[in-house]
């Protein structure tokens, strides 16, 4: 029982609540749980707001805010984003925790608004706003104005949020000064250059890995290993050609809601290679097709199509005669894509290297790509301009102790990130504290970055390299089994403090916590139950912590 006594004395303390009585609070406190930064900016700017309107407030991050402080709390306002399939984000699961708290009293005094942020492609569309919101309704807390829940193109449902919220806690009436109305000024983007492209992948190039190398000489930008960047990218020029073919429209009409042509706008402003249910909710309006509106209250078969479908499937499957305002009208703005940094800031400052896998596939009779795939990948020429934004991921950063042990667990280009962190080890002489367990198809052509792991394990950043090439055997093997292989080691490594990483797709992300909730229980005895309580809460202590996508 060593194992599970050190760690529940040290890292995974019961979540404790203390109430304080009497607690002298703002008229306004404005929280917010993020993890791309959206939900910070938006709260950020709603802090702004109030101020310039004459009315105190107070702005925190949920994971820095005090709970014990809600029963004094008069007016509250949350924005919350929600991660993955309707999971909150790291720095909101602590406050969510609290407030299930059974020391947790009714709070009966607090007015609360929130702002969720998601992704409608998502059956649990900002699934973590309305938990909260649930919550606080159990707590007989009253909402000020109904949750506002916001898709990716959030800046104008989040600026009603915050003028609505305002004019309700003032009573409509602004005072007599004029005050501008709320605005959300969103950070520029840098220009920077692709300095180098080079395939890694020795696959097919059509659905090629690639490292890309950034210049980072005159920006300055300081980031951090396990931070990524946002970029907009053009769509795939076959893609427009046969989405205006197919409508029978004139690539060179201007449109007149933008001053565009049509072509020019499907290129750079709108989402074309991905399905939302807004995007099919619009076109019902347009398209009356009894087959359509089925589709659209079929849950189980909407959720099929969007994932597999995009706005070319559509106009086919759902044909309808349209003009070129009225189908850009249907359409969602271009969606940014999101991109880890795969370099060490402490070892390379003066570049951003990203490690971009193609996306590219057939799929009924017809061949399907990625936008920022392509873009990135094919698009630009080697010294073209691309401009990016940095997108802070604190919650997936080394940890401060850098005597902390570390396991990187992924996939694919999950790679990414797991190669800053050992560049940043290697610059700071951070010996054997590091065991990396990754893994992908093929040994022989998916080996990504495998000279340089090598080096790493050979100069000791790397104490541990565990591989799993699923489809190098009859048995295909993945990362969760290396797991199992060394579970004594893994809880060896638990037992001294380490932290695991995981970086991959969602359902990596889920294998590997099922094998863990496994392990616990084959070798330390605790029931389904028991075992599941600990996971949540090694997650919520950041014991383990996430970038799945």
């Amino acid at each position: 029982m060593g194992f599970f006594s050190t760690l529940l004395s040290k890292k995974e303390k019961p979540l404790k609540l203390s109430i304080q009585k009497n607690c002298t609070c703002p008229p306004v406190t404005i929280l917010y749980g993020t993890k791309t930064g959206n939900a910070q900016l938006i709260a950020q700017q709603t802090h702004k707001y109030y101020h310039q309107c004459g009315i105190e407030s107070e702005c925190y991050n949920m994971d820095k805010y005090d709970v014990g402080r809600l029963p004094s709390e008069h007016k509250v306002l949350i924005v919350i984003s929600t991660d993955g399939e309707g999971e909150l984000p790291p720095n909101a699961r602590k406050f969510y925790n609290l407030l299930q708290h059974d020391e947790m009293p009714l709070l009966a005094n607090l007015e609360y608004a929130i702002c969720a942020l998601g992704d409608s492609s998502y059956d649990n569309f900002c699934g973590a706003g309305k938990l909260i919101d649930t919550q606080l309704q159990k707590l007989n807390a009253q909402a000020i104005i109904n949750r506002v829940d916001c898709d990716l193109d959030f800046k104008k449902s989040a600026l009603q949020w915050i003028q609505n919220s305002y004019d309700t806690i003032v009573g409509i009436k602004k005072e007599s000064k004029k005050v501008n109305d709320a605005q959300i000024e969103l950070p520029d983007f840098i220009t920077t250059t692709l300095k180098k492209r080079k395939q890694l992948s020795k696959a097919k190039l059509e659905q090629g890995v690639f490292h890309l190398e950034l210049d980072n000489t005159n920006n300055h930008v300081d980031y951090a290993a396990g931070d990524c960047i946002e970029i907009i990218p053009s769509n795939p020029q076959k893609l427009v050609n046969q989405i205006i073919e197919t409508l029978n429209l004139d690539k060179s009409q201007e449109l007149v809601s933008n001053k565009h042509s049509l072509e020019y706008s499907l290129l750079h402003q709108f989402e074309i290679t991905k399905l939302t249910r807004p995007v099919i909710r619009r076109y019902i309006k347009i398209n009356t097709s009894s087959e359509l509106t089925a589709l659209h209250n079929n849950k189980e078969q909407l959720r099929n199509y969007i994932n597999n479908a995009d706005v070319l499937d559509l106009i086919i499957d759902y044909p309808c005669k349209m003009d070129a305002d009225e189908f850009v009208s249907i359409l969602q703005p271009i969606h940014s894509r999101y991109y880890s940094i795969a370099s060490g800031y402490k070892s390379k400052p003066r570049q951003i290297d990203l490690t971009v896998k193609t996306i590219r596939f057939q799929q009924k009779e017809r061949e399907y790509e990625g936008a920022g795939s392509t873009y990135v990948n094919e698009g630009l020429e080697q010294d073209a301009k691309i401009n990016y934004r940095l997108v802070s991921n604190p919650s997936f950063h080394l940890p401060e102790d850098t005597s902390t042990p570390v396991i990187f667990i992924g996939v694919g280009t999950g790679i990414a990130p797991y190669r800053a962190f050992l560049q940043d080890l290697e610059a700071q002489e951070i010996k054997n504290k590091a065991w990396l367990i990754w893994g992908d198809k093929h040994q022989a052509s998916d080996f990504l970055y495998e000279d340089e792991l090598i080096d790493f394990y050979k100069n000791e950043t790397l104490a541990f390299i565990n591989t799993a090439f699923s489809r190098d055997q009859e048995t295909k093997e993945y990362v969760q089994h290396r797991l199992s292989d060394y579970k004594d080691r893994l809880l060896e490594w638990l037992d001294n403090g380490a932290v695991i990483y995981l970086c991959g797709h969602n359902k990596m992300g889920d294998q590997v916590k099922e094998t863990l909730v496994n392990i616990y229980m084959s070798e330390k005895g605790m029931s389904e139950q028991q075992a599941k309580a600990h996971l949540r809460q090694q997650r919520d202590n950041q014991i383990i912590r996430e970038d799945l996508y």
